[in-house]
């Protein structure tokens, strides 16, 4: 079975707005997903702020475009009433993360690819940056 792997908004808006000096690690560490190496999601709280971002900055039809590319290779990690209830009452203090956090509980996800390690420092999932995920394990 692969690892499953959610990829933090932040990340993805790396990759997407080209987002220097962040941008190539995020890209490599996203690249394992659309390789199949790993079975990667996001979030689906992330998904329209990811879309608002890129909209900004490259339009509206750019960033539908985005979208579309991205759901062929991230499934969808879902935020339910359950998630949010959850993220109410997390250790985890920044709302949004709390419930990206437990959304990928829902999904069984192992590990977090995001640049904000710290605020998902008391959750119950490893949250790594871009460069250690990138970083094969030592032999």
């Amino acid at each position: 079975m692969k690892q499953k792997v959610l990829f933090d908004s932040d990340v993805l808006l790396d990759v997407f707005l080209q987002r220097h000096p962040h941008a190539q690690e995020s890209i490599k560490a996203l690249h394992s997903a659309i390789r199949g190496e790993v079975q990667g999601y996001v979030s689906a709280h992330a998904v329209p702020t990811i879309a608002y971002f890129i909209s900004r900055e490259l339009g509206q039809e750019k960033a539908k475009e985005v979208v579309r590319s991205f759901l062929g290779y991230l499934a969808v990690a879902a935020v339910t009433e359950n998630t949010i209830k959850q993220a109410l009452s997390s250790k985890i203090k920044d709302f949004e993360d709390a419930i990206t956090h437990y959304a990928g509980i829902s999904e069984r996800i192992s590990v977090i690819v995001t640049r904000n390690t710290k605020d998902y420092s008391k959750g119950e999932i490893s949250a790594v940056l871009p460069e250690i995920f990138n970083t094969p394990p030592s032999k």
